[in-house]
């Protein structure tokens, strides 16, 4: 699917929407308690909300990486791309991130990194352990260990050049934003899975 094809823009608001939609919708929740709460609220409901939003920001600053336009411009900080990437899994605690990159990160570069976390942790929908760090050179890799539960295996062969992915959905579009990005040549990948790991490794060329 080419990447400016309407229906794909359409997929990526329609996936905006639904991961915004509980953190905000916690938020207002919470909100609405407080204000029938006689006495006002307390510490621990206080500490709920700020949660919900804390969460709504992390999630809108990862998809706004993942799935917005990325110029040029100077290099990101690779620890700060991580601490998004934690944020937005801080709702799911059964996923445990080991974040070894460090570093400046071309911001094409780190766009891809966030697909491939995002992609990456659609295999473990009951928890593990996923792990972003180099692999010597221009290789990063980002590792998912635990009890796979790989959604449509035609997605990672799709996503490793092996086959055709399978018709897009707002649920896996970042398979095929990155698979776009792959065929237009700005980076290669490599997909391998064995018994219960999982790695996506990125071959980042060499940036202006």
């Amino acid at each position: 699917m080419p990447q400016d094809d309407p229906r794909l823009a359409a997929m990526v608001g329609s996936r905006i929407c639904h991961d915004l939609a509980s953190p905000i919708g916690a938020a207002l929740t919470g909100l609405e308690f407080l204000t029938d709460m006689p006495g006002g609220c307390g510490p621990e409901e206080m500490a709920l909300l700020r949660d919900s939003l804390t969460g709504a920001r992390a999630t809108l600053e990862m998809l706004r990486m993942a799935f917005g336009t990325v110029g040029a411009g100077e290099a990101l900080d690779a620890r700060a791309l991580g601490a998004t990437v934690r944020g937005h899994l801080a709702a799911r605690p059964r996923l445990h991130l080991d974040w070894a990159l460090d570093g400046p990160l071309a911001r094409p570069d780190a766009q891809l990194v966030a697909l491939a976390v995002l992609c990456a942790a659609q295999a473990l929908p009951r928890g593990g352990a996923l792990v972003v760090a180099r692999a010597g050179g221009a290789r990063i890799t980002v590792t998912v260990t635990g009890p796979l539960g790989l959604p449509e295996p035609m997605l990672w062969d799709g996503l490793a050049g092996r086959a055709a992915l399978p018709e897009a959905d707002p649920r896996r579009i970042e398979f095929h934003l990155l698979a776009a990005r792959i065929a237009q040549g700005d980076a290669a990948i490599e997909v391998t899975s064995h018994a219960d790991t999982l790695a996506i490794t990125l071959i980042m060329p060499v940036r202006d």
